[in-house]
């Protein structure tokens, strides 16, 4: 039962900070040249290069760590900032990548950054950080690529999507999941902050 309610902890912070609603709109501006096979093509492509990115940041994250010396502490605040400057940009309406050419966007801006984004791969780091157990990772795998897949499903038949719902109201759904992005966010800097504190005072 605690693994399901952390699974599903970590799937919503996760599907927030990848906020296909916000993406959907990007990703049809850089497809509308092309016919809804041809797209759906791209999202297939894609949804393999998330799983491929969520996994690699997830399973080696701790790793990278360990190497660059970044502590916990530090990587709660330093990703806590950087989630809350993306959160801020979608709230204010912000684009999440630059106009491309429609050739071969399945990897790049779609899959990374436009999905699996800086923020994704702080958060990834982070859940996999606080708790480096076999059972955590397996947790956290499973919960980004379960985000991942809504995300694809929601890109793979965006062009109907948009047929039934106004783009307010997308534009409402992708601030509201920027709202959650950023009080996250808050709540790892505070975290951050304080394990930053008691670790120098028991030093002192």
């Amino acid at each position: 039962m605690e693994a399901l309610l952390t699974f599903i902890n970590y799937y919503i912070q996760l599907f927030a900070i990848m906020n296909p609603f916000s993406a959907i709109p990007t990703f049809l501006s850089l497809t509308d040249a092309l016919d809804t096979v041809t797209r759906r093509s791209i999202v297939d492509r894609a949804f393999i290069a998330m799983c491929i990115l969520v996994a690699l940041f997830t399973l080696l994250g701790t790793y990278v760590l360990s190497v660059f010396g970044i502590s916990l502490s530090a990587l709660r605040v330093g990703g806590g900032i950087l989630l809350v400057a993306i959160g801020l940009d979608m709230l204010g309406g912000m684009p999440r990548t630059k106009s491309v050419e429609p050739r071969d966007i399945a990897v790049v801006p779609i899959a990374t950054p436009l999905v699996v984004g800086p923020g994704t791969i702080t958060t990834l780091l982070l859940l996999t950080s606080l708790n480096p157990t076999i059972l955590n990772t397996v947790i956290v795998l499973f919960s980004g690529l379960s985000a991942a897949f809504t995300t694809y499903i929601l890109l793979r038949y965006s062009d109907i999507i948009i047929k039934y719902v106004k783009p307010s109201v997308m534009k409402g759904i992708g601030r509201f999941m920027a709202l959650i992005i950023v009080s996250v966010a808050v709540e790892m800097i505070m975290d951050g902050v304080k394990q930053y504190i008691e670790e120098n005072l028991m030093i002192c």
